[in-house]
């Protein structure tokens, strides 16, 4: 093959149900193209008919079973995750790029082995924030940079979806945070809405652990679960310049929502439905209307609100592109998302979260479909956005001021690889 068209990159999907199923269908136009090849699949069960590539148990049988002309030079991992990290050590230790789902891993002692093995290995790691393609966040980034809309006073995140009885479910591990003794880190703020977390942070600029002082989160569930599904959650950073992010995140709404990604500064605010790659930037009137001089139309003053769409880009296909030519930068690197598992780490450091009262609670629909709305939650949700501050802090009739806790990650010296403290809980 010439430089121009190089060989189709051998890939490896463990994992072919759930998200994986969705990896399976973006592979499909890449495989057309003859950009890369899927040469097995590892599952527990037999893979859907339309699945041709070989189907391994496990990918230790992949990596066996295939000669050395075929063996994969990417592995896609889409698996619970309980199973991440042992998973992509094993492909790295075979010499692979690995395309990890998110959350990449439960700890942040997990995120540095696995982050070393990689740089020994000599070989990537790319996470699947799949928002982070999307050209939006590199927008507000900027923003946030380079003071467009005057200083920032924080960056928000703000998520109100809905999820049944049958969403918690669907598996064992669905709505747990520990099983058998072991770290599962569900709920809504580290899986369905981990997205949203890892956008803010890294909007606000915030990529590494190193880079958070503290997290104060306010944890609560309204399904009969382990894990915390009405969720408030303040990040500081340590670095002045830097702006703080707050989050609301539930899956307790009456209605979904598009999630979105507000920069709120002193002269305007921006706001990304980053589902969408569709972004709001509205500025400050440039002079307030009540003193506008006599004469003059306001509109010619009134500064303009805008509305601008974004491109997205495949972050496995980002990674193809990296495994033929290590110049290409990886989109969401393992390294950039390790303030994210800080997050994490906190959360599911500090106690399980509190119940909400039955009272403060209704139930929509029947069975297995049946979700719970909790009262007044969107009202809540802006107002702890707007403050700065837990649902308890700002008069939620259903907050607990016990609920709030504050965990500050390792000291500055174990914040690296080979950490294996996981931070104190106040």
């Amino acid at each position: 093959m010439s430089p121009e068209n190089p060989a189709p990159v051998r890939l490896a999907l463990v994992g072919t149900r759930g998200f994986g199923r969705v990896h399976v269908q973006n592979l499909r136009p890449l495989i057309a193209e003859g950009r890369a090849e899927l040469v097995g699949v590892v599952d527990v069960a037999e893979p859907e008919a339309d699945i041709t590539a070989p189907w391994f148990l496990t990918l230790a049988e992949l990596l066996a079973g295939l000669p050395e002309e075929r063996k994969p030079e990417v592995v896609i991992i889409a698996t619970p995750i309980t199973t991440h990290t042992a998973m992509a050590l094993e492909a790295l230790a075979a010499g692979c790029h690995v395309a990890l789902e998110k959350p990449p891993v439960r700890s942040l002692a997990e995120h540095w082995r696995l982050l070393r093995a990689a740089r020994e290995a000599g070989r990537a790691v790319q996470v699947g924030f799949q928002a982070r393609g999307g050209g939006g966040i590199d927008r507000l980034r900027g923003i946030v940079r380079d003071g467009e809309l005057g200083e920032v006073l924080r960056v928000t995140a703000h998520g109100a979806w809905q999820r049944d009885r049958a969403y918690y479910a669907r598996s064992r591990w669905a709505g747990l945070r520990r099983l058998g003794g072991e770290r599962v880190a569900d709920g809504v703020a580290t899986n369905p809405l981990a997205h949203a977390v890892h956008a803010a942070l890294t909007v606000a600029g915030i990529d590494r652990a190193d880079q958070i002082a503290s997290v104060t989160a306010e944890m609560r569930r309204a399904h009969d679960i382990e894990a915390d599904d009405t969720t408030y959650l303040g990040i500081v950073p340590v670095e002045p310049g830097v702006p703080p992010v707050h989050c609301a995140l539930v899956t307790t709404a009456p209605v979904q929502e598009e999630a979105w990604i507000e920069v709120v500064a002193t002269r305007g605010r921006a706001r990304l439905y980053y589902t969408a790659d569709r972004a709001e930037i509205t500025p400050v009137p440039l002079v307030p209307e009540q003193i506008v001089p006599a004469g003059v139309d306001p509109g010619d003053i009134r500064a303009v609100a805008r509305r601008e769409e974004y491109g997205r880009a495949s972050l496995v296909e980002n990674l193809l592109r990296h495994a033929r030519d290590a110049s290409v930068p990886l989109i969401c690197p393992l390294e950039s998302t390790s303030a994210f598992t800080a997050v994490l780490d906190a959360t599911q450091s500090l106690p399980d979260p509190a119940p909400i009262g039955a009272e403060h609670v209704t139930w929509v629909g029947e069975g297995a479909a049946a979700h719970p709305v909790v009262e007044d939650i969107e009202t809540w949700m802006h107002a702890a956005l707007e403050a700065g501050a837990p649902f308890a802090e700002v008069g939620a009739p259903w907050g607990d001021a016990a609920a709030v806790r504050t965990w500050s990650p390792p000291p500055a010296d174990a914040t690296g690889p080979g950490a294996s403290g996981t931070g104190d809980a106040a």
